[in-house]
């Protein structure tokens, strides 16, 4: 069992046993109580029986002729200690395991001529009432277990050893069920941690060709989907930052390789310098310079979400003025602008990234719409969160591409994004901008209509 497994069984071991033992010493504790309470209130309800014997008794002759008799039918029934006295304080009758006291055959009055008769009983642990005639107490009744019951009261207290017994059997019993089950749940959970452990070892290796293979359905399986999940994106992150580090350098090494030769053309006066040598070279430039910038602004989006200068501005004159640069290059291609914005609509944020976020997806939109087509831009308030769509009708981007749209240097479609220049960097920026602001920013295509869909904080 590995170390974490044994963690896991001895606390589990040491819960369950403690709170079996609190539990089974509770039980055993309240019903002693309660079953003694319960034979207590049976003892208190039969002598208030003969309480109620013996007064009513006491009403009727106004003397205590008939006690003797009402308490030896009692004590036939019922193996109590029973004693009445008088208001003197002396024995009238009593009653002992399988005896009669003697009564005076004569008026109570004379009982003190034959206390001779009268057994030396202690009257110490007695449990005492008092009887009342008329509202006038006329004597008292005192009880207390007899012997015999108490050797009787011995099935009582087997009764309960037995009761306790079947306690401890069954906590005990429970016990070994915990053990067993504690057992074989740590050693199933950290089996499958063991076999996560050793693909997370083998994936920090560089290993990305594993996968982990649980076979349940719960907490843990999910676990390792989730994991599976991550190490799939890593394996094609991976594969996209080959690709893109090949396309970046065939970026750089383009334009550089080109200003090179014409170099060389001139060290061997092969090329002559002129204007049109000079735009040649001049626009070689301009794509090293817009490659670099563009890096730049990537570096510049990243550091946004630790700097964002916000200030509140009209978003919708924001928007139209961003719009308006893009009308020349839209009518080229016979596409119009759909805008759908609530007047005055102001937002709290940093401008030049809100700015950048509409260029990068307008011009995104712009430069893979069809022809005859239109571009809609609707932005809603909603009640803590601005929602911004920009949507056109373009080549569908297909659905394994859409969770990797926004890494940097990702392009969908390589051939297409080559020819018109891009590099897989504006959805990163955006992305990142975003983000800075606390919003997100999701995407999705369907038949020919491609969605990017973003929410920004309207609240300071």
């Amino acid at each position: 069992m590995s170390k974490l497994g044994l963690k896991i069984f001895i606390i589990f071991i040491l819960v369950s046993i403690g709170g079996l033992l609190i539990t089974s010493i509770y039980i055993n504790y309240r019903f002693d109580f309660y079953f003694e309470n319960y034979l207590k209130d049976i003892r208190k309800s039969k002598v208030s029986n003969l309480k109620n014997l013996l007064e009513d008794s006491y009403d009727q002759l106004n003397n205590w002729n008939e006690a003797r008799n009402i308490i030896g039918n009692f004590a036939s029934l019922n193996d109590f200690r029973v004693v009445l006295r008088d208001n003197n304080g002396e024995i009238i009758a009593f009653s002992s395991p399988n005896m009669f006291g003697r009564m005076n055959q004569n008026m109570m009055g004379r009982m003190s001529e034959h206390t001779a008769n009268t057994p030396d009983i202690n009257l110490q642990n007695y449990e005492m009432t008092e009887l009342h005639s008329s509202g006038n107490k006329v004597g008292e009744l005192l009880w207390q277990r007899s012997r015999v019951e108490e050797i009787v009261s011995n099935n009582e207290d087997v009764f309960m050893n037995q009761i306790n017994r079947v306690i401890y059997i069954a906590a005990f019993i429970t016990a070994l069920l915990v053990i067993a089950a504690t057992y074989f749940f740590s050693k199933y959970l950290t089996n499958s941690l063991n076999k996560m452990n050793k693909v997370v070892k083998e994936v920090a290796d560089g290993n990305l060709d594993q996968e982990i293979n649980i076979k349940t359905n719960d907490e843990v399986a999910e676990l390792g989907n989730s994991f599976n999940q991550m190490v799939r994106k890593l394996r094609y992150l991976e594969k996209i930052r080959k690709e893109s580090a090949s396309d970046l350098a065939h970026e750089l090494r383009t334009p550089l390789s080109n200003i090179r030769n014409y170099l060389e053309g001139f060290e061997d006066d092969v090329l002559e310098w002129n204007t049109q040598t000079y735009e040649e070279i001049n626009e070689e430039l301009e794509r090293l310079i817009k490659l670099v910038n563009r890096l730049n602004e990537l570096n510049e989006a990243e550091a946004k979400i630790l700097n964002v200068d916000k200030q509140l501005f009209n978003l919708e004159k924001l928007v139209n003025k961003i719009v308006k640069n893009y009308k020349l290059s839209a009518q080229d291609k016979n596409i119009d602008f759909n805008i759908e914005i609530a007047n005055n609509k102001k937002i709290y944020a940093d401008k030049n990234a809100i700015k950048q976020i509409f260029n990068n997806l307008i011009s995104n939109a712009l430069k893979y719409s069809f022809e005859g087509e239109n571009i809609s831009i609707k932005i809603k308030e909603l009640t803590e969160n601005y929602e911004i769509t920009i949507s056109n009708k373009g080549p569908k981007i297909d659905k394994e591409d859409l969770p990797y749209l926004f890494e940097r240097f990702y392009r969908a479609d390589k051939s297409r994004s080559q020819k018109n220049g891009g590099l897989g960097i504006g959805l990163a920026i955006t992305r990142n901008l975003v983000e800075a602001h606390g919003g997100s920013i999701e995407v999705e295509s369907d038949n020919d209509l491609t969605i990017f869909r973003i929410t920004l904080p309207n609240t300071k």
